[in-house]
């Protein structure tokens, strides 16, 4: 969403920000007193870049677009000018995350397997390349980068590499057992290391790559372990990166949106500024005040996750985003029970039945009216345009038909297939004799 421009104008999306949004964003953030700190992925998640056929070459495997190969000069080129034209935007700011998570195909091309070097060295050596680039070219900038690569180093080879004065890692775990993923010992050889550290829990993403509302409970509790965790140390830990996924990476389909992941962000950003891990229901009444929920309202974290239509009592931004996908839930659960209910456990419709176009019409008809199989249809067909209508308050066309796409069409196309298959098999007059194969 980044407005990249000459050789790196195909990586923006076709919807991306123009720079003058981007400036107006940052003017609103600086007049918020908040601070931009901007994210470019420099080794692995630019699937964005590297599925494009003028940078194929620069891929560590050819087939997997995600990481570059950093023992190719032009890798670096490339991810240099990405830094350049972002931070041309960003002068103000005195971070710069690099991302380095998830490098999954490392030293794994020809190139980098005939240099007979360790995968850990070929990581430390480009990333230590990028931070040396970038604290040398902007001055006073800090590169943070996700720590998960560096997790299963020995505390000896950790130590051997520049990057204890070169970065500040991102510890990042969403669960509320952090200590599974990040070892004490792991913790003590980071403190040993690195001047500053920062840790990252989420606000919405992490859990189902296909959720489209935010578990609440969940989340909450990720950043209660966090806060509990860091309790020992707090003059080590330099930030807290509370994230929110709006895809689990380039090629995946959206998960929950901004809008109805408000309440989430509020919750966690009240526990985070508190730092009081055990405070829950001073916590609880200052949101829902903050949510502008009535007074008489029993909404509690459990019934928030569980129940959306709890949420009726409320009138913060992005309510009414929060209760359609609450119906698209209940909509889906309806239809997917319709098509189980007809093809999986009553005995006319199943794959058997239409494939050789034999069934009783009397008790097709009868199914497909008890479980208000027409109706179903054109509700879906009322709530689609509904959808478009909310969602277009917040997004734009791209992103409405998008979400329409990945998450109506395929209940629409279901139920007009059964439909369509219905209307074949009801109007059959005669059948041959059995057996039918």
């Amino acid at each position: 969403m980044f407005p990249y421009h000459g050789a790196l104008a195909n990586i923006s999306a076709k919807n991306a920000y123009t720079q003058h949004q981007v400036m107006d964003l940052l003017s609103l953030i600086h007049d918020l007193g908040m601070e931009a700190i901007p994210l470019v992925q420099t080794f692995g998640h630019l699937e964005f870049a590297l599925k494009l056929p003028e940078f194929r070459h620069l891929r560590e495997l050819d087939a997997f677009p995600q990481e570059v190969c950093p023992s190719q000069p032009a890798a670096h080129a490339l991810v240099r000018e990405m830094v350049r034209q972002v931070m041309a935007l960003h002068r103000t700011s005195r971070y710069l995350h690099i991302g380095c998570d998830e490098v999954f195909h490392l030293g794994a091309c020809g190139r980098c397997t005939q240099r007979h070097v360790d995968n850990r060295e070929i990581f430390a050596e480009y990333v230590t390349s990028v931070a040396e680039h970038i604290k040398s070219t902007y001055q006073g900038v800090t590169p943070l980068i996700w720590d998960d690569m560096m997790r299963q180093w020995s505390p000896q080879f950790l130590t051997s590499t520049k990057l204890g004065s070169l970065v500040e890692p991102v510890v990042w775990v969403y669960t509320d057992d952090i200590g599974k993923l990040v070892p004490h010992y792991v913790w003590h050889w980071y403190m040993k290391t690195f001047k500053s550290v920062w840790v990252a829990g989420a606000f919405k993403g992490a859990t189902l790559s296909t959720s489209v509302l935010p578990d609440v409970r969940r989340h909450y509790s990720n950043q209660q372990a966090w806060l509990e965790f860091i309790s020992k140390t707090p003059e080590r830990v330099n930030g807290f990166v509370l994230t929110g996924w709006s895809r689990y990476d380039h090629f995946a389909v959206l998960c929950e949106l901004l809008p109805p992941s408000i309440p989430s962000l509020l919750l966690n950003l009240l526990l985070i500024t508190s730092r009081k891990p055990s405070k829950t229901e001073q916590i609880y009444k200052l949101w829902k005040s903050l949510m502008r929920c009535s007074p008489s309202s029993e909404m509690t974290i459990e019934t928030f996750t569980t129940d959306p239509r709890s949420v009726g009592t409320c009138s913060f931004q992005g309510a009414d985003v929060y209760i359609l996908m609450g119906n698209y839930l209940n909509l889906k659960e309806t239809v997917d029970k319709l098509h189980e209910t007809l093809t999986e456990q009553n005995g006319w419709m199943t794959y058997y039945n239409v494939k050789h176009n034999f069934t009783s019409p009397w008790r097709l008809v009868e199914d497909f009216t008890n479980l208000n199989g027409i109706t179903l249809l054109k509700e879906v067909q009322l709530f689609k345009n509904e959808t478009s209508a909310i969602l277009s308050t917040y997004f734009d066309v791209h992103v409405v038909n998008e979400w329409i796409e990945q998450r109506i069409e395929p209940m629409e196309v279901k139920l007009q297939r059964l439909q369509k298959q219905m209307e074949t098999l009801i109007n059959i007059e005669s059948w041959p004799r059995r057996p039918l194969n």
